[in-house]
């Protein structure tokens, strides 16, 4: 019986198995170092590739980096240094490699760079260490380890950061911090001295002012009455915004470290405190809060809250305010209800802001300082501050603290 003859697609598979055959053998043959170059054909014809340029880029990505690289034996004999290393060190490439890594550090550091080499994790110490330089120069490194078992090389890879520039950036925020420090306290003295050099003179027109109205009324006809009396109310409008700037200037000072409070008790005890937030009958719902910040700030922050819920009412209107808290993620927030005039969306975001004010002072009379200091504070403590509020539907701020 004849033999069949093969197609044209059986064909086809066997050569396409040999030819996979033949890409096994050459793969394999590169993997044991039987071959240290290939030729590959291609439409500008045959083309020779070799293992070693293969390994250019390798070389030139490492030598153009801005990282010092080492290559160290077990022993810590320098096997490889690229440009950067030798730049760092001030000393001639030929000189570093062979050398010992150890050298290039500073004696009390050798024990340490010894235990280094000990590890089989990536490592990375945790301080900087100072390059010797050829020259006697140094300058700050960061290192990072990691031992390497490759091709029949045993050893280490180290990369070194130059820390220089940072550390350059460092000491002149140090310097700049210092500078504004001793500023701001200056320019605290100098608000101290300028508020008690205001207070004098103020406290005098009051006084004079009180005296004219109460002892010689009889003696001035309604227009003089009218002038004393803007005369008095200006001298306290003054007085209260002289206050409050001092205030809003205390809270850029240097705090204590913050404290712990029962923010239920705090809150009660300023009700108590003020007579005009001990008559609104305020509606306090029961809660247990401990929070931690600063007790001046938090006094601050729950007054001006209180203060301006009882304020911004509507004239003929009682004033209803509640207050409450909650827990929320670490914090508890501390709700004020009112139901005063309200604040309309656009200017919610610029209430917070210094010396912001949506109304005149015949109207509200403020400073435009209060919101902004119980902003100030809350973020001092790591807190936050906001609002909830319609137009003529009232308003629910809301300041939030850090739990104890």
């Amino acid at each position: 019986m004849p033999m069949e003859k093969p197609n044209a697609q059986t064909i086809e598979i066997s050569e396409l198995k040999a030819r996979l055959a033949e890409a096994e053998d050459t793969l394999n043959a590169i993997r044991c170092g039987e071959v240290d170059a290939l030729v590959a054909s291609g439409p500008n014809g045959d083309q020779v590739f070799t293992l070693q340029g293969a390994e250019m880029p390798y070389r030139i990505l490492v030598e153009e980096m801005n990282q010092g690289a080492l290559l160290l034996i077990p022993d810590g004999t320098i096997l490889y240094a690229n440009t950067q290393f030798a730049r760092l060190a001030k000393t001639p490439l030929e000189q570093v490699i062979g050398s010992a890594w150890q050298q290039f550090f500073p004696r009390d550091k050798h024990l340490q760079l010894e235990g280094l080499l000990k590890t089989t994790e990536p490592v990375t110490p945790p301080e900087a260490l100072n390059l010797m330089a050829a020259d006697g120069s140094s300058c700050p490194v960061q290192l990072a380890l990691r031992s390497m078992h490759s091709a029949g090389v045993e050893g280490f890879s180290v990369i070194l950061t130059d820390l220089s520039e940072r550390q350059h950036s460092e000491d002149a925020l140090r310097k700049i911090s210092v500078e504004l420090l001793e500023k701001n306290g200056d320019l605290n003295a100098f608000s101290h001295s300028v508020s008690h050099d205001m207070r004098a003179p103020l406290r005098t027109m009051q006084g004079f002012a009180r005296v004219l109205l109460e002892d010689y009324a009889s003696q001035l006809d309604p227009k003089a009455r009218m002038y004393l009396g803007q005369i008095e109310t200006s001298a306290e409008r003054l007085s209260r915004l002289i206050n409050d700037v001092l205030s809003y200037s205390q809270l850029s000072q240097v705090q204590n470290q913050p404290g712990t409070f029962d923010l239920a008790n705090l809150l009660r005890d300023i009700v108590e405190t003020y007579p005009n937030l001990r008559e609104a009958n305020i509606e306090i719902v029961p809660f247990q809060a401990l929070v931690r910040g600063y007790e001046v700030a938090l006094n601050q922050c729950v007054s001006n809250l209180l203060g301006n819920a009882l304020k911004f009412i509507p004239k003929g209107v009682t004033p209803q305010i509640k207050v409450w808290a909650e827990r929320s993620k670490g914090h508890w927030r501390l709700w004020v209800q009112d139901n005063g005039i309200g604040i309309a969306r656009k200017d919610q975001g610029r209430i917070f802001d210094a010396f912001s004010r949506l109304h005149s002072n015949e109207v509200y009379e403020g400073s435009g300082l209060g919101l902004s200091m119980v902003k100030k504070a809350v973020e001092k403590m790591g807190g936050r501050a906001g609002v909830e509020s319609e137009l003529g539907q009232g308003s629910r701020f809301w300041i939030e603290v850090p739990t104890a």
